[in-house]
């Protein structure tokens, strides 16, 4: 196609001076500059005179001019024009990006390329801040979790972000048509997003928000938040174009309920640690610094014997002012050291029960700031062992008697063998006067038995003097013998466990006297036992009368020195006489001593 003629070069020069646009005229072959205006002069940074040789220039000096010959050169097109950009780069003056609109022409008879050339600087300048703008909203929205929308009312199409699309599990797209995302919408939300959006478009309210539920593709409800507002109106104010976003309100659901679950383990454990704390029997006690209560139990505070609301904020020793020498050091040693200490043995008086001594084992440990782990003050671990203390106690006093009266029946069992032994004529008497003795012994401790049990799992039951004499003198009313023989007059004197052996003994003795030698071994003889408190001494008398005649003996006998040493035994004397009408044996007794 041969090429379309156009004006003279002369006639072109003054035209191309008339356009507001750069623009060349270019040998079609070299791409040689044969005429331009003066814009064009401008743009490339030259006089109008010196066009020509900036221009060539221009194409060699740089690889964007090099790059721009090889486009110019392929341009072919002599009815429409082609456009591209291009960079120019002169020497000595900023680059510029131009849009170049170029076709083929033919200029007295010459082919030619006419060029017009637009500086599209500013333009590229502010695309790119714009794509940088929206590359930092991208990045902001997805820092954010947001998916953005954006609502073409005079379309209803959602242009849509991909984390939007990714939200409720669809694939990235571009576009979604509104009756589409309507169907996404939870029936029981629509009419609500309908009517805050219409009321948004007519200018109620300067934007719209609503937590709505959009089903996800996987077919289950997820909440989200939904703000939008009008960008664009036309010339009659009516909107154009709605903006928004979406927020996914899943994980914070999740935490919310992750947190109210949360709240609620804390809340229940707190209430059972308050609750083992207020009904634990062990005592337990918080103060601060200076040793004033913070908190306290009710286990502790009925040790110190006030009420627990009577304890807080006030010191330790305004409390309970006994145990300050012994608790105080270690208290303080606990706060400055940061260290706990176990196992402390405390004894002293509260005002629980004044003048009775108690006895607690403590622990005392540091109470620290979570934060800093400064030591704010400690916690007191108090066990009351008052009565464990005295078990203890009366189990070491029992073994120490048991021992002690372990030792006093050898010593006893051996002195009878011995001094029955020395008045025995055959084993056999012997045999039988040992055993009278020991069951005497016997009998004394079946009735005092309970006495010493009453220590440890009973309480004490003591025996009395008629109890203990009928005990051992029931043997001797046995047979013939009329009951009025042995005659007992007096008060039921208490007898203990440690007096009754002893007595039980001299007793025993002459009763097996008068049995054989005194009133009880003929017919019509009789022994009065008698006694009676005087002052401190109890006065026991044994008087026989109605027997053989009464001799007072050469030599003192086994019975006699058996009857003195059991009441010496007792912290007491004994006193034979031998009256002719028959034998009578005083024994003076401490009262205080016979009951134990």
């Amino acid at each position: 196609m041969p090429l379309r003629p156009l004006p003279s070069t002369a006639a072109l020069a003054a035209i191309l001076d008339l356009l507001p646009v750069a623009t060349l005229i270019l040998d079609l072959a070299g791409l040689r500059v044969l005429g331009g205006n003066a814009e064009a002069a401008a743009l490339i940074g030259c006089r109008p005179a010196a066009l020509r040789g900036a221009w060539d220039a221009l194409l060699e000096g740089t690889p964007a001019g090099a790059k721009l010959r090889e486009r110019l050169a392929a341009v072919t097109s002599q009815e429409a024009p082609e456009v591209f950009d291009a960079s120019l780069e002169p020497p000595d003056v900023p680059a510029r990006a131009v849009l170049i609109r170029a076709r083929c022409v033919e200029i007295e008879g010459q082919a030619c390329l006419s060029a017009a050339l637009v500086d599209i600087t500013r333009r590229q300048e502010a695309e790119a801040r714009l794509a940088t703008a929206h590359r930092r909203l991208e990045v902001a929205l997805a820092g954010a979790e947001l998916g953005a929308w954006q609502r073409d009312l005079r379309t209803d199409i959602l242009d849509v972000s991909p984390r939007w699309c990714e939200m409720i599990g669809l694939p990235p797209m571009r576009r979604v048509p509104v009756a589409v995302w309507k169907q996404l919408v939870h029936p029981e939300d629509q009419a609500k997003l309908r009517r805050l959006t219409e009321d948004h478009l007519a200018g109620r309210h300067d934007r719209f928000e609503m937590e709505v539920r959009l089903r996800h593709a996987d077919g289950r409800w997820i909440p989200v938040l939904s703000r939008g507002e009008v960008i664009e109106r036309d010339a009659g104010g009516r909107p154009q174009v709605i903006t928004g976003t979406h927020y996914d309100l899943s994980a914070r659901r999740e935490a919310e309920a992750a947190l109210a679950r949360s709240e609620w383990e804390a809340r229940r454990r707190l209430a059972e640690l308050e609750t083992l704390y207020r009904t634990a029997p062990l005592g337990l006690g918080q103060l601060d610094r200076s040793l004033r209560f913070v908190r306290i139990n009710e286990a502790l505070a009925d040790m110190n014997g006030f009420p627990a609301e009577a304890h807080v904020g006030r010191s330790a020793w305004d409390l309970v002012p006994d145990l300050r020498a012994a608790a105080e050091p270690l208290m303080r040693q606990v706060v400055e050291r940061g260290e706990p200490i176990t196992d402390i043995e405390v004894s002293g008086e509260t005002p629980k029960a004044p003048g009775l001594r108690r006895d607690w084992i403590e622990q005392f440990y540091p109470v620290c700031d979570p934060e800093t782990g400064e030591v704010t003050g400690l916690g007191v671990v108090c066990e009351e062992v008052t009565e464990r203390k005295r078990a203890e106690r009366t189990r070491e006093l029992l073994v120490r008697e048991l021992d002690h009266r372990v030792k006093n029946l050898f010593a006893v069992v051996s002195g009878l063998v011995s001094f029955s032994a020395r008045g025995a004529a055959t084993p056999q008497g012997m045999r039988e006067t040992l055993l009278g003795r020991i069951g005497a012994l016997a009998r004394a401790h079946d009735l005092v038995r309970h006495a010493i049990e009453g220590h440890d799992r009973r309480p004490f039951r003591a025996t009395t003097l008629p109890g203990l004499l009928r005990a051992l003198l029931a043997p001797f009313q046995g047979g013939d013998l009329p009951e009025e023989r042995l005659l007992l007059r007096g008060e039921p004197v208490p007898i203990g466990p440690i007096t009754a052996p002893p007595l039980a003994l001299a007793v025993h003795e002459l009763a097996t006297n008068a049995a054989r030698y005194g009133a009880l071994s003929r017919e019509g003889g009789r022994v009065a036992i008698d006694w009676a408190a005087e002052r401190e001494v109890l006065q026991l008398r044994w008087a026989e009368s109605g027997g053989p005649r009464v001799v007072r003996p050469h030599m003192v006998g086994f019975g006699h020195r058996l009857a003195v040493q059991s009441a010496m035994q007792i912290g007491g004397s004994a006193d034979f006489a031998w009256e002719p009408g028959g034998l009578v044996v005083t024994l003076d007794l401490p009262l205080e001593r016979l009951a134990l």
